[in-house]
Formats: C-alpha cells, sequence, structure tokens
C-alpha cells in the first residue's frame, strides 16, 4: 500500500467484503485494526515534525 488514498480503498473492499459474507468478521477487524497502525504511526510522524519544528513529506499521506 503506497498511500492513504490506497488504504481507503483496501477498506471499502473490506467493509463490503464483510457486509456480503466474502470475508468473515474476525480477519475483517485484524485487516481494520492493521490500518489503524499505519495511520498512527503516520499520525505520530507528523505530531514528531511540529515538535522538533521541522516539515516533514510523508509520502504515505501524499494524494496521487
Amino acid at each position: 500500500m503506497k498511500n492513504v488514498q490506497q488504504l481507503r480503498k483496501e477498506l471499502v473492499k473490506v467493509f463490503e467484503g464483510v457486509k456480503n459474507g466474502e470475508i468473515d468478521v474476525s480477519t475483517g477487524k485484524n485487516l481494520v485494526a492493521t490500518s489503524n497502525a499505519m495511520l498512527k504511526s503516520a499520525q505520530l510522524e507528523l505530531e514528531h515534525s511540529k515538535l522538533i519544528g521541522r516539515t516533514k513529506v510523508i509520502k504515505f499521506l501524499e494524494t496521487e
């Protein structure tokens, strides 16, 4: 997954998969938990940059 837009698209697929029974709820929860960890990591990078007074480009948050 290269960026947050791709993550969002994949999460929509997960939601649809759980909703129509193609993905079991447990797997769906695990995928969402992993995506949350990815987002929290990016958020931590942003907060760190802000605290040290630097502007940092976080490629994961860039949009196409």
